[in-house]
């Protein structure tokens, strides 16, 4: 019986927020609809949830919490150690692109993430090759089985849907790589719920050395086979993002997404139908695997294989609204495979 009432109320739940959200859905940035404001901290709802100076010599030091927040303290680990990007190149193996926790370090008040080529790279736990190219990335998520990274072995140490999410960083200033900040949940794999139950969120990609003045956003979702969806923005901010630090934020709210850049709003968009579940946080760096191409469909160029870039990370912070949880989704109300393509 307490089955079938759980399964009943995630029905309700499901069938309450797609009708709000199709009814309220506008699919232009320059269409009005949306509030584009920047929210306040302890007006209208907004309450701090963590914020992270990397104040410290490693992460998960000095993290502030809110008064209100009751989850784990060590909320950061490395993203995934394995090969990001296999070459493009098969007789070019020295190509492939490896995740490497080597690559991830915290001083001088901020998150250094290093892109480098190495012939005679060495790891702490052996599973890089001596020769590629080695970047990395932190996350709010842990695997419990090492190389399943796709969403059926995450433990979430931080995770929240809806809220405000800012960073403040120095993009690397180098070709063939691209930096990123970005919301991804467990299973946005799913394809039974376009985006409700799940959306990979972009926050940004720094994928536009070429021209340094735009930066793109992007969502995500049904997962990265012949079922994925995606929308994307590139927006021309008028100034050199390459050019020292600049902010980059998120609104997520039940209705749509909000994004903005040294704090004026570039793009809103609710599609997919927003994501009401919750989601781990990412920064990350990638290099191309041969190719020259980032996302959105840019030419990023060559790797440069004789230097080194670092991508930095001054703050993150994160808000959550109090009118907002109402409208979360457990993971669970959502049936349906994970679509394990690419």
């Amino acid at each position: 019986m307490k089955k079938r009432i759980a399964i009943l109320l995630c029905v309700l739940m499901l069938f309450s927020s797609t009708f709000v959200l199709v009814s309220c859905k506008d699919d232009s940035f320059d269409k009005k609809g949306y509030d584009l404001s920047l929210p306040v901290l302890g007006e209208d709802g907004w309450y701090l949830v963590f914020q992270d100076d990397f104040d410290g010599d490693a992460l998960n030091e000095n993290i502030v919490f809110g008064e209100n927040y009751n989850g784990n303290t060590e909320i950061w680990t490395t993203s995934p150690h394995s090969v990001r990007w296999e070459s493009d190149d098969k007789n070019k193996p020295e190509q492939n692109v490896y995740w490497c926790p080597e690559a991830v370090s915290v001083s001088d008040g901020t998150l250094q993430i290093r892109s480098f080529y190495s012939s005679d790279h060495v790891c702490s736990d052996g599973l890089c090759p001596s020769q590629g190219r080695f970047t990395g990335g932190i996350e709010t998520r842990a695997l419990t089985e090492a190389g399943n990274d796709k969403g059926t072995s995450d433990e979430l140490l931080f995770s929240q849907a809806f809220g405000y999410f800012e960073v403040r960083v120095k993009f690397p200033d180098a070709t063939g790589l691209w930096s990123a900040f970005w919301l991804q949940s467990s299973n946005m794999r799913k394809t039974g719920a376009e985006g409700v139950d799940g959306t990979e969120i972009d926050v940004f990609e720094s994928a536009f050395i070429k021209h340094p003045e735009k930066i793109g956003h992007a969502l995500l979702w049904n997962g990265y086979g012949e079922y994925g969806q995606v929308d994307d923005f590139v927006t021309d901010t008028g100034k050199n993002l390459y050019d020292g630090y600049h902010t980059f934020a998120l609104k997520w709210t039940p209705l749509y997404y909000v994004f903005y850049v040294d704090g004026q709003p570039t793009w809103a968009s609710a599609a997919g139908g927003v994501s009401h579940v919750r989601e781990f946080l990412r920064l990350t760096v990638e290099i191309d695997a041969g190719d020259g191409y980032g996302p959105h469909g840019q030419r990023i160029g060559k790797f440069d294989e004789e230097s080194e870039s670092v991508f930095y990370v001054d703050y993150v912070k994160v808000w959550q609204n109090s009118g907002y949880s109402q409208y979360e989704i457990p993971d669970e109300c959502f049936a349906g495979e994970l679509d394990m393509t690419n």
